[in-house]
């Protein structure tokens, strides 16, 4: 029986480590995807590219989106989640979903197809203050989801810390949760809806593939993040909340 247990302890330590390193390489991958401009498709958007080519990469294009919208909605579904429940299998759910979430993701921006012949917009970034609007709207928006990530236990999000409670016997970490940040959590896992919003529609080249892009992630997050009166008015009372501790704290120092 010991030896059983052990063993399990050590798949759910290689999975959830596994689920780290993927999702590190993955953020590095899609930040790099979404932030840096393709500029090959400007050298050959000068080439007669015919409509039909085109039509099938969108196709192509659109089947890469609908499985990771497919993938990300399934394993968010409370079927799902009930079904890892009913076998004990809980403390790894979250586990396997980043390490879903990353290959599904890396397949998608490893077959993305461009559309050099149809661009909309084509910013010059060599002119210096367009660059460093660029760059600081980019960085400061992926600051904003990282930070936000942190701040959201990245150990829960990860799922390293429902491996950890389940080796050292301690109860479901979201069991000792607020209902009110449950509720919150059910309602936007990942934040600054605005941030990603920025990142996908202030780019510098539009080509039609990239519009594509934004407007279905867009809409998807839009559909997937469904915050209430009720939870900002939570998120708001923590906010103030801290924000006096750290007053208080400032004034003990002084």
């Amino acid at each position: 029986m010991g030896f059983k247990r052990n063993l399990w302890n050590l798949v759910k330590l290689l999975l959830c480590g596994f689920g780290l390193i993927s999702t590190f390489y993955t953020v590095i991958e899609f930040t790099y995807f979404l932030s840096i401009p393709n500029y090959t498709i400007i050298n050959e958007s000068h080439r007669e590219v015919p409509w039909e080519k085109t039509s099938l990469a969108m196709l192509r294009n659109m089947a890469l989106l609908t499985l990771f919208i497919i993938q990300h909605s399934l394993l968010t579904s409370k079927k799902i989640k009930d079904a890892f429940s009913a076998y004990h299998l809980q403390e790894i759910f979250r586990s396997l979903y980043v390490i879903a979430t990353s290959g599904v993701l890396l397949y998608l921006m490893k077959h993305w197809n461009s559309t050099p012949n149809v661009i909309l917009w084509n910013l010059n970034l060599k002119y210096r203050p367009i660059w460093w609007m660029y760059i600081g709207i980019h960085g400061l928006a992926w600051i904003t989801i990282y930070v936000g990530n942190i701040c959201c236990d990245v150990t829960e999000l990860l799922g390293l810390k429902q491996v950890y409670y389940s080796i050292v016997n301690l109860p479901d970490p979201n069991v000792r949760k607020s209902i009110q940040l449950q509720r919150l959590n059910s309602h936007m896992r990942h934040p600054s809806f605005l941030a990603f919003v920025l990142i996908f529609w202030l780019y510098p080249i539009m080509s039609l593939d990239r519009i594509w892009l934004a407007s279905i992630f867009t809409g998807y997050m839009y559909l997937g993040w469904n915050p209430d009166e009720s939870d900002y008015y939570y998120h708001k009372y923590q906010f103030d909340r801290k924000h006096h501790e750290l007053e208080h704290m400032k004034r003990h120092e002084y």
